[in-house]
């Protein structure tokens, strides 16, 4: 008779959101390692933390107006010398202070999301996946999904 193994291939993670974006920024940093396996792995958990993290992306948009004063406050820094910057991007902020303080208020907002705790159930990646050209940085970033 034939003994079947059953093996778990999914892992519940319980945490704060900033938790999953942890976990969401350590994949995109393993994803460029090689493993036909361990690619699918990372691959499928990168699209379940996008799925999750739906409501921050939402929530931490900017707004079409604020973008464009953003695009002229990186231009005025890199364009010019640091002191001369400063100023100019002062005056734009006080000029907008409604859009930056509306800004400001949104990322609060963000902050807070982050902090509330969630679950996912997300692939484990099993140690015998893990490409050879791993490092121990890499590794930390995902360990909470490596059995």
């Amino acid at each position: 008779m034939e003994t079947i193994e059953e093996v778990q291939t999914m892992k519940t993670i319980k945490g704060t959101k900033q938790e999953l974006v942890n976990i969401y920024n350590g994949l995109h940093g393993v994803q460029d390692l090689k493993g036909k396996k361990f690619s699918l792995v990372v691959s499928k958990n990168i699209s379940l933390i996008q799925e999750a993290l739906k409501d921050l992306e939402k929530a931490g948009k900017p707004s079409k107006e604020f973008l464009a004063i953003a695009e002229q406050v990186n231009s005025i820094a890199s364009s010019m010398p640091e002191e001369e910057a400063k100023e100019k991007i002062e005056a734009i902020e006080k000029e907008n202070e409604k859009l930056v303080e509306a800004r400001r208020k949104q990322m609060a907002k963000v902050e807070k999301m982050m902090l509330k705790n969630t679950e996912l159930d997300l692939q484990i990646i099993s140690e015998d996946f893990l490409p050879e050209d791993i490092t121990a940085k890499q590794l930390n970033q995902i360990i909470k999904i490596i059995e």
